[in-house]
């Protein structure tokens, strides 16, 4: 048989609802951490601050699998029909320009902010290369973890480029074994493939594989059976995660039937930002939406709990909480349009012509 063509889908609009439930799953997780964690910023637990909204935003950690599900969408969408020098040109031009930003400034605080996480100088430059888990050194800001995981899928996706490029066929296919294939590396305690396979992570990113599938194609009985098969393995994460880990960070009770319903509502809600009636949608904010929600991710957690911190118990927490959130948001606006703007394009055609030399 012929083999099957990488060409690129044909023009569409762009999905701009699903820029605005990325700022939305970004929110969530500042919700999260102002407003449900068990930190000490306001003097005491969070949730004590916020015990009406904590019921909500407790459950706002999943933000950040909701992330995960968005970014098997948008990368499989950026590889598709893309040689591996501009993959990669274009992932570094994305991520690196507003990261070394976030680095920089959130260093900068910590010189006079004893609340912030303290780190070295050579753990701040090293914080520079977002490779720093790999040397098993602090990240500047909680939230970087994610990253490390991010890197991680980028890694995978680039290795299926190198091996001839991505199509339909191998994107079912990677999305269905892969996750399967990570769970049994941790099964086995293989921990070298186990941490590059990211098995806790894996069906979130494999569902998002399928619903750009989904979006590209049209419905198709695999493909969905695929999307099932991550969605279910989703949940069983989510629920582990809850019962063992997300309830250590907030000291409150978190519902498992609640945490099952809201993983299937975010593929619900990917699904119709992207196939659905939502897809659609044309509004500009949302564009800017989806701009600003890198770096107010990147920014959040530090500067908003410098204000927290410092105003807390002379101002409303209230108060406190929205000017928390207008300074994580001016930030990254200021990011956006100083750094990212005139950086990304510039810096990616530079990458790629360096990575295409012979």
């Amino acid at each position: 048989m012929p083999a099957e063509q990488t060409t690129p889908p044909p023009s569409r609009p762009r999905l701009a609802a699903l820029d605005g439930l990325r700022l939305l799953a970004a929110v969530a997780v500042l919700a999260y951490h102002y407003t449900a964690i068990d930190q000490e910023f306001w003097g005491n637990a969070a949730g004590e601050e916020f015990p009406a909204a904590s019921v909500v935003t407790r459950y706002g950690y999943l933000g950040v699998e909701l992330f995960f599900v968005i970014s098997g969408f948008v990368i499989l969408m950026t590889a598709y029909g893309r040689a591996l020098p501009g993959f990669v040109a274009s992932r570094i031009s994305r991520l690196y320009p507003a990261y070394w930003a976030a680095v920089l400034l959130t260093v900068a605080l910590q010189t006079f902010w004893e609340g912030g996480r303290q780190v070295e100088p050579v753990e701040a430059l090293v914080n520079l290369t977002m490779l720093q888990e790999a040397w098993d050194i602090g990240s500047v800001q909680g939230a970087f973890w994610t990253l490390w995981v991010e890197l991680k899928f980028y890694l995978l996706i680039g290795v299926l480029i190198a091996l001839g490029g991505v199509t339909r066929q191998r994107a079912i296919a990677y999305a269905l074994l892969w996750p399967v294939l990570a769970e049994l590396t941790r099964a086995t305690e293989a921990g070298l493939l186990s941490s590059l396979l990211i098995p806790s992570w894996a069906p979130y990113f494999a569902g998002g594989m399928l619903l750009y599938l989904l979006h590209r194609e049209g419905p198709d009985l695999l493909v969905l059976l695929g999307l099932g098969l991550n969605v279910v393995l989703c949940i069983r994460q989510a629920t582990v995660f809850a019962a063992e880990r997300a309830v250590v960070h907030s000291e409150v009770a978190i519902s498992t039937p609640v945490v099952s319903l809201l993983v299937v509502l975010m593929f619900a809600a990917v699904y119709a930002c992207s196939v659905g009636p939502l897809a659609r949608v044309d509004q500009p904010w949302l564009t800017l939406a989806g701009a600003l929600t890198y770096p107010l991710y990147l920014v959040h957690g530090q500067f908003g709990f410098f204000v927290i911190e410092n105003l807390s118990g002379h101002v409303n927490s209230y108060v406190v909480l929205a000017l928390a959130t207008a300074l994580s948001f001016l930030l990254a606006w200021l990011i956006h349009r100083c750094i990212e703007q005139p950086v990304h394009e510039p810096l990616r055609r530079r990458l790629r012509t360096a990575l295409e030399r012979p």
